[in-house]
């Protein structure tokens, strides 16, 4: 009977071990790699070149290159994320990150399409060679209770 009982018992450790997956999933493109929930999935769309969709978020990046943008006077971050915001036509307060070696401006804004709003937290970061543009969005009353979770998210975040 205690045999049975621990053979039982090792059977469904084993099988809470298996079922443990992990919910996290890395995705890359455009010289970025982000980990974000395995809900996300990549689309292609004309916007950016780098498209992630869940039910509830969204994320989306591009790059430019430091020899093009500096023909325009765009030689760091912050001129660079005025620029974004500029051609954008949006205004918004500029904050920095920086923990250990990840550093990044970022700003929140909206943008209403066709009858829905939606909130965004722009970053922008510095690779070797690029400049990375890129947001997180979801509608806009919920921005403020998911800016913990594009923190979190942005902290995964690596450029070439």
């Amino acid at each position: 009977m205690k045999r049975g009982m621990l053979i039982l018992s090792v059977f469904f450790f084993a099988l809470i071990l298996v079922g443990c997956k992990s919910n996290e999933k890395t995705f890359s493109g455009a010289g970025v790699s982000i980990t974000l929930n395995s809900s996300f999935v990549e689309k292609e769309v004309i916007q950016a070149p780098f498209y992630l969709e869940s039910k509830d978020h969204l994320f989306m990046a591009l790059r430019e290159t430091k020899t093009d943008l500096s023909t325009y006077g765009i030689a760091d971050l912050s001129s660079y994320i005025e620029a974004v915001l500029s051609n954008a036509s949006k205004t918004a307060t500029v904050e920095t990150f920086e923990e250990g070696d990840l550093l990044y401006k970022y700003a929140y804004y909206t943008s209403t399409v066709g009858d829905q709003t939606f909130g965004y937290m722009l970053i922008v970061m510095e690779g070797e060679n690029h400049f990375y543009s890129m947001n997180f969005g979801c509608l806009e009353d919920k921005l403020e209770d998911n800016k913990d979770l594009y923190f979190k998210w942005s902290k995964t975040i690596t450029v070439e």
